[in-house]
């Protein structure tokens, strides 16, 4: 009866899989059908513009119009429509941040027509009376640069074109004051915060549009610092400014500050890495990233948009870019949906029909959850940018999201999660009793077959002869049964195991080796991690942590060099070497 119930619940899981659209990339990542709505044109055909939500109204800021010609207008949406407001000032590729106080400073931008020179000018837009006033000047003058808004109400600003490139602050009140110099000059950096009050500086492209390689990220307080995921990935360049709040997903209240960026390898691989508190991971993802669907190539813009209130994120890419600037020319867009909470997070994949005029650069998260497309240039021609505005149905709280599903597929949806919960639930419950069925009591061996690497190391202690074997007993356990290899091993598991107590155990290991339990299990992952390296000179860093039972990559890289003196790099070197 019981093997019956799993077949059918098996077979309720794999429905919606056998009623899933098939694309080219159906095998890789699942494929979603969304509806696209074209909205009225913005007033001012526009690129290099900022896009920011204030009050709930997608707001478009400055750019370029017609002929590369900077323009002193921004537009917010309200009541299906956009409205017309003048600045003090052009701002094309500068940059908008919204305030703690809700205003929003906007800072530089090109001086000139077709992208030449840097700015000055500042200015302070007042999104409850539609209003903006120019009341400052920047340290540096700047073009695609970026800025983060600290808690204290502070602005961190950095990044340039064809110009120096330091990082300089906002007071929060009149004044910009220079800060320090940077390792790297760069555009459009991305600005995280790690803290309340410090910030973290790096970016994918140089000041003259170079992709940076090196592994370097500059800090608000202290010295630059050496990022270990990017030896082996590099950050894609943002070409726009981006405002980090937008790929935000932890909790400044607890002190978390997590953001998501898009990465890439020397083969073209694409990643999404997860920068919490300065620290880069990469984020696992149940399938790769599509790079190809509907038989296109897809170009992703290098934005990650979040949507916290769902714990999902959007990638939003397109077809290449046509050679030839051409008005009549249609585009798909294709959104990847990342939904960051579980683990590892899911991916799917969202297309829409072609569309016209459609451009991927300027996205906005709308208060509904959708994403707003607006202005850009779709067939590269900054002469000619359109006031096309489209809105992308892809939020979980829009029916539109299913692209006409109707409701029993919906319902057989949330059926087909709960049996697929109650049947991982059940193999789980089961497994976990035939894992301890077949158990194998632990004997205790003698000392000339003891080969843990700590074995030998064994001294008398006040623990007696009772502390040594006890010893002996966790060793053969670690050597035969490699239960380090376990990321969550709880001493308390371990004690249970030898029949002794959570105390007794760690009073054993720390008379006989002179260290906590963790430290123990950390000596075999780190013996295990030196012999892939060595054997395997070929295999991946990320592979080689998650093979000998580390957590994660920051207390992989962490702990190999507190053991060994080394990165896990240099060790793998010195090997081969040798």
């Amino acid at each position: 009866m019981r093997h019956l119930i799993i077949v059918i619940y098996t077979l309720f899981a794999l429905l919606p899989l056998m009623a899933m659209p098939q694309g080219n990339n159906a095998v890789k990542c699942p494929v979603v059908k969304v509806q696209a709505e074209r909205l009225p044109d913005l007033n001012v055909p526009r690129s290099g513009h900022s896009v920011l939500l204030l009050n709930g109204e997608p707001t478009v800021i400055g750019g370029h119009t017609t002929n590369f010609v900077p323009t002193p207008t921004l537009e917010y949406y309200k009541d299906g429509k956009w409205h017309w407001v003048s600045t003090a000032f052009t701002h094309d590729d500068g940059c908008a941040v919204e305030l703690v106080t809700g205003k929003v400073l906007i800072m530089g931008g090109h001086k000139e027509n077709m992208g030449i020179g840097q700015s000055f000018e500042v200015e302070l837009y007042d999104p409850l009376t539609h209003t903006s006033e120019g009341f400052a000047s920047l340290d540096t003058k700047r073009a695609m640069l970026s800025a983060l808004a600290l808690d204290d109400g502070r602005v961190v600003i950095a990044g340039n074109w064809y110009h120096k490139d330091a990082i300089e602050i906002y007071d929060g009140k009149n004044s910009f004051l220079p800060v320090k110099d940077v390792s790297i000059g760069r555009a459009t950096p991305f600005i995280l915060q790690t803290a309340k009050d410090d910030a973290l500086v790096i970016g994918g492209m140089d000041t003259v549009g170079h992709h940076i390689t090196l592994p370097v990220a500059d800090r608000l307080h202290g010295e630059p610092c050496h990022v270990p995921l990017l030896d082996e990935w590099r950050i894609v360049p943002v070409y726009l400014f981006w405002p980090s709040s937008t790929a935000f997903i932890g909790d400044k209240s607890k002190g978390n500050y997590s953001y998501l960026l898009l990465i890439t390898n020397d083969e073209g691989q694409l990643a999404i890495a997860r920068v919490t508190n300065g620290e880069f991971t990469l984020l696992p993802t149940d399938v790769p990233i599509p790079r190809s669907s509907q038989g296109e190539e897809i170009l992703y813009h290098s934005r990650i948009v979040v949507d916290r209130q769902c714990q999902r994120a959007y990638l939003v890419g397109g077809e290449l870019r046509h050679e030839a600037a051409d008005s009549n020319a249609t585009t798909r867009v294709y959104v990847v949906t990342i939904d960051y909470a579980m683990s590892p997070a899911r991916l799917t994949l969202c297309y829409t029909e072609a569309l016209t005029g459609v451009n991927i650069d300027n996205i906005i998260l709308t208060a509904d959850g959708d994403l707003m497309l607006t202005g850009g240039v779709p067939q590269g021609s900054n002469f000619k940018p359109t006031a096309a505005t489209w809105l992308i149905h892809v939020s979980p709280r829009n029916r539109a999201a299913a692209a006409g599903w109707p409701l029993w597929k919906w319902a057989l949806l949330v059926l087909t999660i709960v049996a697929a919960t109650a049947l991982l639930a059940l193999l789980f419950r089961r497994r976990k009793k035939e894992q301890s069925d077949e158990m194998p009591p632990i004997e205790l061996p003698d000392e000339e077959t003891l080969t843990a690497p700590v074995a030998e190391n064994l001294e008398a202690t006040d623990d007696g002869e009772d502390g040594a074997e006890l010893m002996r007993r966790l060793c053969q356990m670690m050597e035969e049964h490699r239960v380090y290899l376990n990321p969550d091993l709880k001493v308390k598991e371990v004690a249970t195991a030898l029949g002794t107590t959570y105390t007794v155990l760690s009073n054993c290991i720390k008379s006989q080796q002179g260290c906590t339990f963790p430290q123990f299990v950390n000596t075999y992952r780190v013996a295990l991690a030196q012999q892939l390296l060595s054997e395997q000179p070929d295999m991946k860093l990320t592979e080689v942590w998650t093979a000998t039972g580390f957590a994660s990559e920051s207390s992989f890289y962490r702990i190999f060099k507190s053991i060994t003196g080394m990165t896990p790099n240099e060790w793998r070197s010195n090997s081969n070497a040798s």
